[in-house]
This record gives structure tokens, sequence and C-alpha cells, in this order.
């Protein structure tokens, strides 16, 4: 079973967390600021995607922060 708790624990090093509430979409917000980091991943559920996808989408959302400059 997927949850926050799971993707939390497995984001955890990149400074994350997932925040939304099953409203077809999910983002990460950063642990220290509680910005929004990266795009919207756009799910219904959080086991349409596996764990492997969810930190793959959250290393990108990291890194997009990073590319762009913006230290948040």
């Amino acid at each position: 079973m997927m949850t926050k708790k799971r993707i939390n624990k497995a984001i955890k090093h990149l400074n994350l967390e997932i925040v939304g509430n099953g409203d077809f979409y999910f983002y990460f917000c950063d642990l220290t600021t509680t910005y929004q980091i990266g795009n919207s991943v756009l799910v219904a559920y959080l086991n349409h995607q596996t764990l492997d996808q969810w930190v793959k989408d959250a290393t990108e959302a990291r890194n997009s922060n990073i590319i762009e400059g913006v230290l948040q």
C-alpha cells in the first residue's frame, strides 16, 4: 500500500515531503521553507505510481529547483 508516510521516508534525503489530499494531484514541499518545489504530480491516488516513480519525480523536482537557480 502506498502512503504519504512511505513516500516521505523515501524522499527525506532530498529535504522534500509530498503534499496533497487526493484531489487528482500532489506536490513536493521543501522541508525547510515549506515552499512548493517543482511541478505537481497529476495522479488521483498515491498508488497510481510506484515508490520508485515517486522518488524519481521528487528528484526531478529538486533538480529543477537547482537548475532554475531558486534557493528555497
